[in-house]
């Protein structure tokens, strides 16, 4: 008897799954964590619009303190915009065409700036997640059919690094995406506005 149960108990076991052994995730840092460690972010990503505008355009982007400059290539590798980011305000340079935008005219191109502050935008390039439940200072009946959305994915030696961003307005059928390619964390000063000059020029 006891022969047939010690038998019974090594078939059990082999029969037995190994339990997959999960790492803890990281907890990741803050915005305010992260601009204490580090001076300034620069990276790349590529921006696909549906809708009132309909296309894509790759990017490289400079932030540092709480303001963020983009520049912007067309599918031809022209330079063809450069957006500003400050916390009160948006500038946009049309380089094609030598011209400044309206702030009307960025909504039309970047339509989630209806719906999230300039700072939002500058903490998802560092790879913060805007904190908000909720759409700021929207309207209900507008915030009703918009529909905001972060993806996180292994982003260079970063396992779960925040690296999408959707924007979808259903009513009119109008939808943003954006998608990180790389972003580095610095410990270096940069210049935004000689920056911003010298493209310009």
């Amino acid at each position: 008897m006891i022969i047939r149960l010690l038998v019974i108990l090594v078939l059990l076991a082999g029969c037995a799954k190994r339990i997959p052994q999960v790492s803890p995730i990281t907890p990741q840092k803050s915005y305010s964590e992260l601009v204490d460690e580090f001076i300034s972010c620069s990276g790349k990503g590529k921006i696909v619009s549906r809708g009132f505008y309909q296309g894509a355009l790759s990017f490289t982007f400079i932030s540092q303190n709480d303001s963020s400059f983009f520049q912007f290539k067309d599918p031809l590798g022209r330079k063809a915009l450069l957006m500003w980011i400050t916390p009160i305000n948006v500038t946009a340079w049309n380089l094609i065409e030598n011209k400044q935008y309206a702030y009307n005219q960025i909504l039309d191109f970047f339509p989630f700036l209806q719906v999230v502050e300039p700072l939002d935008i500058t903490k998802f390039l560092w790879g913060v997640q805007p904190d908000y439940k909720k759409l700021n200072g929207v309207d209900s009946k507008v915030s009703s059919h918009i529909v905001l959305q972060f993806g996180n994915e292994e982003l260079g030696s970063v396992q779960n690094a925040l690296v999408t961003a959707s924007f979808n307005d259903n009513k009119i059928n109008q939808s943003v995406n954006i998608r990180i390619k790389g972003r580095t964390l610095q410990r270096n000063e940069i210049n935004l506005q000689k920056v911003w000059k010298l493209i310009h020029s």
